[in-house]
């Protein structure tokens, strides 16, 4: 009896979220490209910050205005195809996305 009420006291301590919970963990952060310097974005890269194999992107392969490609980067890489209209008046940040496969 008294082992089952130490671990569910360790259970219910363990739950308790702190000053950074795993919602907050588990934010990405969006950054938007544009690869060929034409005004509109063609690569959209998610990330957690700190995570490891948790990126994932959304790519222009043929500068049209809609995304062709998601892209996850993980322990598999993996691609699929999409076909999801570019986003409009967002921050475009300036340089090359910090990812090698972009294609």
């Amino acid at each position: 009896m008294r082992l089952a009420i130490i671990a569910l006291l360790a259970s219910v301590l363990m739950s308790c979220a702190g000053p950074t919970s795993a919602l907050e963990r588990e934010r990405y952060v969006v950054t938007y490209y544009d690869r060929n310097h034409d005004g509109i974005v063609d690569f959209e890269l998610h990330d957690i910050p700190g995570a490891a194999d948790a990126a994932w992107a959304l790519s222009d392969t043929k500068f049209r205005g809609c995304y062709e490609v998601r892209l996850k980067f993980g322990y598999a890489f993996e691609r699929e195809s999409v076909s999801i209209p570019v986003p409009k008046h967002v921050k475009i940040t300036p340089g090359k996305p910090p990812v090698f496969a972009t294609r």
